[in-house]
């Protein structure tokens, strides 16, 4: 066994081939290989993510190299494996329409234009992930970001003690009825 065909969504078969070429060697030199080595290591059975193997269409190959599977211990895909594989890629590719649309965005360009060339970039066509999916995914991220600005900072208990010194030192001392303030003073 020289290589296995890992079953993944269209589009994140593009964005690895985009990244990694067409044939991938394993390595544990990129993020890519770490994960790989250890989903392949320990295979995580789960019955619910069976069908994974036959629903993702597209088909990543990665070739073993110098690496053999019986010295390394690497198994058999499971649809747990490929399910979190593609998790993995998925939330890379988030990260990166995130990115790219906030520099769009900040030199000016709409972002249905950003999103557009991303979809260009990475030859994305509306069959492999839906324009509507990364408009909704980056106005997600964006509300995200901004109620995080709008969150009053965290106050650790020394903070919260002297906010409440300063509080106190505000409000005026009261004075008994019938005192003038000299002799209230000199209590």
């Amino acid at each position: 066994m020289d290589s296995i065909q890992i079953p993944v969504r269209l589009h994140v078969l593009k964005y690895l081939q985009s990244h990694l070429g067409a044939h991938y060697f394993l390595s544990e030199s990129d993020h890519f290989g770490l994960l790989l080595f250890q989903l392949l290591r320990r295979p995580l059975k789960d019955a619910r993510r069976d069908d994974i193997l036959t629903r993702y269409t597209g088909q990543f190959t990665v070739n073993f190299g110098s690496y053999d599977p019986d010295k390394y211990g690497l198994g058999k895909l499971t649809g747990k494996t490929c399910y979190q594989f593609n998790n993995f890629v998925h939330e890379l590719v988030r990260a990166e329409l995130h990115a790219w649309v906030d520099m769009a965005t900040d030199h000016g360009n709409p972002v249905t234009f950003a999103i557009e060339q991303f979809m260009k970039r990475y030859k994305f066509e509306e069959s492999d992930i839906a324009f509507d999916t990364l408009l909704k995914s980056w106005q997600r991220f964006a509300a995200d970001r901004k109620l995080k600005k709008q969150r009053a900072p965290h106050l650790t208990p020394t903070k919260q003690l002297k906010q409440l010194e300063k509080t106190l030192l505000r409000i005026p001392v009261p004075t008994p009825a019938g005192m003038s303030s000299a002799a209230s003073m000199a209590l």
